[in-house]
């Protein structure tokens, strides 16, 4: 249900408010029209069923109250005269659309039956006239409701008409208007294969349960600030609102209180950027309300603040915006409202981008470089592919924002995203927001270009590679370290080797296709998981079974897994021109399978060994680590910090000045990096804020072990002192800690003990 909210009429005195109106009453003298600001129909089965239920419990003669009606007079104060001479007045729908909608495709589908009743023919003509379409003095139709433009067409030609049409559904708006079209229609016609007899009266006493008996609260809002307003009254008080709805109510709200002319401007601005928002989102298929706020989210990371653990939602806009803060000068008030609805205008289409790159307005930008926007389509999908697009989309949004058309740092970019991605979160299978708070700040850092391309790209490889060092990522692929065929991403692992024997042919099997059906179907063993006939017992023993049944060279994508089953290998195999054999398939997989005559161990470790060489180079990442170095010291020595890249902004170089003092912010964010990228200086400031005062070397040592479950050296912690003072001299700052002369005591500077401590105490 849309919600059940009572208003305080002290406020809302300001406002003309009709009380409890009928469905009739409501329509007698307006015209009902869905700003393009507004989302589409978001109504689904159980909210169809809600409201059935409410219409069948409903005594004749009972009132029912059904919620609330917010209307603004157009713009334009449009009257329209019908045939009849009755003047209609039109009013926008601020709130209760989705009611209205689906009580006028109801009212839609009854006329429709009564229509095939003899009698009744001027009834159904009359609801038709009352709550459907009207004739104007002009002699044109005009909708009683006019949905959105996105909506509108498909609404009135293919819901609300009497013709059969052969328009399609498009987007899920219109899939959701078919569907409850679809729901009301069957509803009726199971009603009166229950009650024939008694249809016909059933009908017209559920006719005025709908027209005579819901009652809704109208509100009438006199101007277009205004509409923030009464929602800002209403988001508290149990109407279930999107984030992004309560975003844009706030912004107008705010804007209300503004007694300025250019807050009208920026009211109409609000409007048609949340209209420009949820066309692009619905155009992505991605009109949910988990895509909005994940927009909002992004886009705040990205531009504002990116610590995710502060972001609030619309609590975090409120406060940002609060009227307090700008309470002397609104200027600046309007300056950063407006800038916030560009960020987020643009953030939008940067977002689709990447969620959707298929969507013919995908990298519109580079629509004169053909060859350019394919390119950059086919690098985002295989980023969306691999899935856990989140930590990435700060990142990725403020490159498309802040270098548009520098597209050799946005492939350099998704290229190394997609790498992190398919080898932390999927052959690691590290946590879904591993690394993630290094990525949300290297977007921000991007967009308010505190980072050069180049120092984010080479964060980015850093950051992968201390999650996944290139000796851990080569043990991955050693015989008997994992079970390939339970591995998450193995879909998108042959995929993308299917590809790469294309060679740019392209691959025959839909990646949709591949995605939705079960592995059973479409991953083949081709050492079958039951090798109990005699070709397979010849040629294979059961420790041989066991250690390559689920390895990656004796798996292949196919396309109906079940025409194989145990089969020997031969009769897999098959030749050119038979039917449901390697040899003859759509896939370069499998026909290249068919260039082995018979499968041993032997041939499938030379296929092995073909998969894992182009894997290890497909996944490569560039190191400037030494071959032999120790897999702990790369995870964890600090003179390879990405603190550290040459082309950091130079503005914290002190050329021989007095060293600078910490910021809270600078210590924060600091311990975070740490957090993320170097644990064990990260254990040993954490140790040395557990201590009242100094602690001994010895002590020091055991504290860090016993965090690091005893991962800690003596060579390890020169490490670690070495990276503090490196940093320290390069960038220009005081210590942080502090070291006796004979260096085997240690403390935190007493300058920052207290903030040092505090960050430890919020982060247990």
């Amino acid at each position: 249900m849309e919600g059940y909210c009572i208003l305080e009429e002290a406020y809302f005195g300001r406002y003309i408010m009709e009380h409890l109106q009928t469905v009739q009453q409501i329509f007698a003298d307006k015209l009902l029209r869905i700003p393009d600001y507004q989302r589409g129909y978001a109504w689904e089965k159980k909210h169809w069923n809600d409201f059935i239920e409410d219409l069948e419990i409903l005594l004749y003669n009972q009132e029912h109250y059904t919620g609330t009606l917010v209307l603004h007079l157009n713009d334009s104060d449009q009257r329209i005269t019908d045939q009849e001479g009755s003047t209609l007045q039109l009013y926008d729908v601020v709130d209760g659309q989705q009611r209205l909608i689906t009580i006028i495709i109801l009212l839609d589908c009854i006329s429709k039956e009564l229509k095939k009743i003899k009698g009744r023919e001027i009834l159904a003509e009359g609801i038709k006239k009352k709550y459907i379409k009207i004739i104007d003095i002009e002699k044109q139709e005009k909708s009683r409701l006019t949905l959105n433009k996105e909506c509108h067409e498909f609404f009135s030609k293919i819901i609300i008409s009497e013709d059969v049409s052969i328009g399609g559904k498009i987007i899920k708006s219109h899939e959701r208007l078919k569907s409850a079209q679809v729901f009301f229609s069957e509803y009726l016609k199971a009603k009166k294969q229950q009650i024939p007899l008694k249809y016909e009266d059933w009908l017209i006493s559920l006719l005025n349960k709908i027209t005579s008996f819901l009652k809704l609260t109208v509100y009438k809002v006199p101007s277009t600030s205004d509409v923030g307003v009464i929602f800002e009254v209403m988001n508290n008080r149990g109407k279930p609102l999107s984030e992004m709805e309560k975003v844009k109510n706030y912004l107008l709200y705010v804007t209300s209180k503004i007694p300025l002319r250019v807050s009208l401007e920026l009211a109409e601005k609000i409007n048609m950027t949340w209209s420009n928002i949820f066309k692009n989102l619905m155009e992505s298929d991605a009109s949910g309300v988990e895509y909005e706020n994940q927009l909002l989210r992004s886009s705040w990371l990205m531009a504002y603040n990116y610590s995710s653990r502060e972001w609030g939602g619309y609590s975090s806009i409120k406060e940002q915006f609060n009227l307090k803060k700008y309470s002397k000068n609104r200027d600046r008030l309007i300056k950063a409202l407006t800038k916030y609805v560009d960020i987020l205008n643009d953030a939008c289409i940067a977002y689709c981008d990447i969620i959707s790159p298929n969507r013919a307005g995908a990298y519109l930008n580079f629509k004169d470089k053909p060859k350019v926007q394919r390119m950059l389509r086919q690098k985002t999908e295989k980023l969306t592919r691999v899935g856990n697009l989140a930590p990435f989309l700060p990142l990725l949004m403020a490159v498309r924002l802040k270098y548009p058309d520098n597209y050799n740092f946005q492939e350099e970019l998704l290229d190394i995203c997609e790498k992190y991605a398919f080898r932390t979160y999927r052959l690691h299978n590290h946590r879904s927001n591993t690394g993630q708070y290094s990525l949300f700040r290297d977007g921000y850092n991007l967009y308010n270009r505190r980072r050069s391309p180049k120092y984010i790209l080479n964060s980015v490889r850093n950051l992968l590679l201390s999650y996944s060092p290139d000796i851990k990522y080569k043990e991955l692929f050693k015989l008997g370290e994992a079970n390939w065929y339970l591995f998450y991403g193995l879909k998108y692992f042959l995929y993308e080797y299917e590809e790469h024997l294309a060679k740019g042919k392209g691959v025959q099997m839909p990646w949709d296709y591949l995605v939705k059906k079960d592995r059973k179907e479409t991953i083949e063993h081709i050492l079958p998981q039951t090798p109990n006939r005699p070709y397979w017992k010849e040629r294979w023993d059961e420790d041989e079974i066991r250690i390559y049944l689920h390895d990656i060279g004796n798996l292949t994508l196919t396309f109906d897994n079940s025409v194989y089953g145990n089969k020997p290998f031969p009769e897999k195999r098959g030749s050119s021109g038979l039917n449901n054999c390697y040899a003859n398939s759509n896939l370069f997989m499998e026909r290249e399978l068919s260039n082995f005559w018979t499968w041993t161990k032997r041939n499938l470790n030379k296929r092995r060994n073909r998969i894992v060489n182009w894997a290890l180079q497909r996944w490569h990442v560039s190191s400037d680590f030494k071959d032999d170095f120790e897999p702990e010291e790369e995870e964890y020595d600090e003179t390879e910090s990405t603190f550290e890249q040459e082309d950091i902004l130079q503005e914290n170089e002190t050329n021989g000045e007095e060293l600078k003092e910490w910021t809270d912010e600078e210590i924060q964010e600091y311990l975070d990096y740490l957090k993320d990228y170097r644990e064990l200086t990260y254990y040993y400031f954490k140790v040395l804020a557990s201590v009242q005062d100094k602690i001994c070397w010895d002590e020091l040592k055991e504290k860090i072990k016993k965090l690091s479950d005893g991962n800690f050296t003596g060579r390890k912690f020169a490490g670690v002192q070495g990276g503090i003072s490196q940093r320290t001299t390069k960038r220009g700052e005081e210590r942080l800690d502090w070291r006796s002369e004979d260096r085997w005591k240690y403390s935190i500077n007493k300058k920052y003990r207290n903030k040092i401590r505090r960050y430890f105490e919020q982060n247990k």
